[in-house]
Order: structure tokens, then C-alpha cells, then sequence
């Protein structure tokens, strides 16, 4: 008797064909959508400083420089810009990295039932006496799944913490930066 199914191995390496065919394209289209947020902002802030330049070229005296000089001083535009653009790459990175867990976690999944049946298929046909190594062996493995479920769960907690930490940044900057240009604009 064979305890190997070759089907099963087929659509098993299929399975995990099609995973990493999955992640690739997500990791792909995240790439993509960074490297278009990346040049959006490039090109927003070429646009900026140009803009600044047609300003500065446009100054006729001492008061329409001090005026130009003063708008500078008022980060509140870039301050904002920047805020959004690693809000979005924040987004992106979640969003990727909430994907591939899913994909990675059903395909685990799949994988420890099939670890199941094939142990439980062993202990069916196991000489007797091999019983305590059948049960050790499970145990091991249960072991093994409750280790990568507590390990998913803290890399979630991770992540949520990790975001709630960028967002509470973000709005501290967010805030800081209009106080900083008025206490700026006043010295």
C-alpha cells in the first residue's frame, strides 16, 4: 500500500503554483500603484517649485519679496501633500500585506489537512505498539499549528499597532506643523 497519492501531489503543487502566482501579482499591482503615487508626487512637487520660481521672477520690490518669503514659510501645502502620500503608502503596504496573509493563511490551511489526513492514514495502518510515536507525532503537530496561528496573530497585532502609530503621528504633524509656521511667521 502506498500511503502517497500522486494526484494529491499534483493539485497540492498546483495549488501552490497558483498561490505564488497570486502573491506575485499582488506584490506587482502594489509596485505599480506605489511607483504611480511616487511619480504623482514628483510631478506635484516639479509643478511647486516652478510655480515658486515664476514667483520669485516676478518680484518688482522689497515688499513683494518679504510677501514671497513669508508664503514659504507656510509648509501647510507640503505639509499636507506629504501627509497624504505616506497615508496612501501606509494603505498600500496594509492592504498588500492583509492580502498575502489571506492567501498564505488558506493555503496553510489546506496544507495542515492534508498533513492530517496523511498522519491519520499512518495511524490507521501503523504496526501495533507504534501508538505513543503516532500520538507524539500528532501532538507535534498540533503543537506546530497552534505556534503559526499565535504567530499570525501577533503580526496582525503588529500591524494594527504599527498603523495606529502612523496615524497618531500623522495627526500630531498634521497639527504641529500650522503651530511651527505661525510661531515662524511671528519671530
Amino acid at each position: 500500500m502506498s500511503f502517497f497519492n500522486s494526484e494529491k501531489l499534483q493539485a497540492t503543487q498546483k495549488a501552490n503554483l497558483d498561490l505564488i502566482q497570486q502573491i506575485s501579482g499582488k506584490v506587482f499591482a502594489s509596485v505599480e500603484q506605489l511607483s504611480q503615487l511616487q511619480f504623482k508626487a514628483l510631478r506635484e512637487s516639479s509643478e511647486e517649485q516652478f510655480e515658486g520660481v515664476r514667483k520669485l521672477l516676478a518680484v518688482r520690490g522689497p515688499q513683494d519679496f518679504a510677501e514671497l518669503q513669508a508664503s514659504f514659510t507656510q509648509p501647510n501645502k507640503q505639509t499636507e501633500r506629504l501627509t497624504e502620500f505616506n497615508r496612501q503608502v501606509q494603505a498600500l503596504i496594509a492592504e498588500t500585506q492583509s492580502d498575502i496573509a489571506k492567501l498564505a493563511s488558506s493555503q496553510v490551511e489546506a496544507g495542515t489537512q492534508q498533513v492530517q489526513e496523511f498522519v491519520e492514514a499512518i495511524s490507521k495502518n501503523a504496526p501495533a505498539g507504534s501508538e505513543p510515536v503516532v500520538n507524539a507525532f500528532k501532538s507535534g503537530l498540533a503543537s506546530a499549528g497552534t505556534a503559526f496561528e499565535n504567530a499570525q496573530k501577533a503580526a496582525k497585532q503588529a500591524s494594527e499597532t504599527a498603523q495606529t502609530s502612523f496615524a497618531e503621528a500623522t495627526a500630531a504633524a498634521t497639527k504641529a506643523a500650522p503651530e511651527a509656521s505661525t510661531k515662524t511667521g511671528n519671530k
